[in-house]
């Protein structure tokens, strides 16, 4: 759903969302005193156990949601890969299910007990290289039954401006209590939201939480960490609420994979060169709406990288080279794309540039037993 689309939709909406009033009475009032909004995934199975890993004591940070009818809950997709038990494959809720409960973090007495997983798709891999949660990482429930101190957001759907401020209430693992973090919206990539702030503030357990714009309605939930490409700096990675408005209204092929954009990159390089790869991938990231339909921001895949490892094993030593450094470029804070390009130009026959490539992996990674550049730069040196 693009943002026209969603506009429409909001305005159906307008009377149930409390988007016609201009912000939230209690935004204003001092953080302390906000209501009881960013809550906590407590889950249980009929088999005793509490999470497949028992290390963790909740999944994560959740919250409700005010549709205008009735309360929903939402927490990341992505939460499930700790709230699941050994029977789940796929995004879903299974029979070994006992109760999944979400309440305030240091609170017992208040508590919203989940009903129905309103995205279940039992044809949505759960993990693995199939896997698309992290895509449009929402999850949301029907509610059973909740607290009435226990405050569910109204959602906005209107367009995000850069630049605006905006708050994040997380429950990071860490941190005794509920955290209110300021942020500013840095950009909007299709469903993601690239959200400048003191990455210090991004912890674990932070998966789930709610973002609201300076009006206090939600506008996005917490998913991953990355890197702007344009700026270098780590950003917080929000999805949209475009997605909780496409849930809502049953929109057909809700969680449909992205198309992989690498697959068109390594037919272009087969069939022409560098330049037309590095050209397509251009025209493919600087149109926005290629975000909803492409896997342009990846947590797991690189479809330059892939292209220059493939054109690696097809010994066109120069086409990989060429495509590696721009992707070095364009992703310039991850040390493993500059040992991946000087592997490529020892192919190639480039120790010189192949020694530079390396150095610049040790400084972006100055780990000498997890960075194997050190090792490699040790032994070119050796040679010199």
């Amino acid at each position: 759903m693009t943002y026209p689309n969603v506009a429409v939709f909001a305005l159906c909406l307008l009377p149930l969302t409390g988007l016609s009033q201009s912000k939230e009475k209690w935004i204003d009032a001092p953080k302390s005193a906000w209501p009881q909004i960013a809550l906590i995934n407590t889950v249980q199975f009929k088999n005793g156990d509490r999470y497949i890993d028992p290390s963790f004591t909740y999944a994560g940070t959740g919250f409700l949601i005010d549709n205008g009818r009735d309360t929903l809950a939402a927490t990341a997709k992505h939460a499930l890969w700790i709230a699941k038990n050994k029977k789940s494959k796929a995004v879903e809720i299974n029979a070994e299910l006992k109760e999944w409960v979400m309440r305030p973090k240091g609170n017992t007495r208040d508590s919203a007990i989940m009903d129905r997983l309103l995205n279940e798709d039992p044809n949505e891999v759960l993990e693995g290289r199939g896997s698309s949660v992290t895509e449009r990482d929402w999850i949301v429930f029907s509610v059973k039954i909740t607290s009435a101190q226990l405050y569910p957001l109204k959602p906005r759907y209107t367009p995000l401006t850069p630049g605006e401020k905006v708050y994040i209430l997380s429950n990071a693992y860490n941190d005794a209590t509920t955290m209110v973090y300021e942020g500013t919206v840095l950009r909007k990539l299709g469903m993601d939201i690239l959200i400048e702030r003191n990455m210090q503030d991004h912890k674990g357990g932070s998966s789930g939480s709610p973002v609201i714009d300076a009006n206090g309605f939600l506008i996005g939930i917490i998913s991953s960490s990355s890197s702007d490409s344009k700026t270098g700096k780590g950003v917080s990675v929000a999805i949209s609420t475009e997605y909780l408005a496409n849930v809502l209204s049953k929109k057909a092929g809700l969680n449909d994979p992205k198309k992989d954009y690498g697959e068109l990159l390594l037919k272009t390089a087969q069939e022409r060169n560098a330049k037309a790869v590095i050209k397509q991938y251009l025209q493919l990231v600087q149109d926005p709406q290629n975000y909803y339909s492409y896997n342009l921001r990846s947590s797991d895949r690189n479809g330059l990288r892939e292209t220059g490892i493939k054109l690696m094993e097809m010994k066109r030593f120069q086409d990989a080279v060429e495509i590696l450094q721009f992707n070095a470029r364009e992703n310039s804070n991850f040390y493993l794309n500059y040992n991946l390009l000087a592997e490529a130009q020892l192919l190639h026959g480039d120790k010189k540039g192949a020694i530079k490539s390396y150095q610049v992996s040790t400084e972006k990674y100055p780990d000498a037993v997890n960075n194997p550049a050190f090792k490699a730069l040790e032994k070119l040196l050796s040679k010199n």
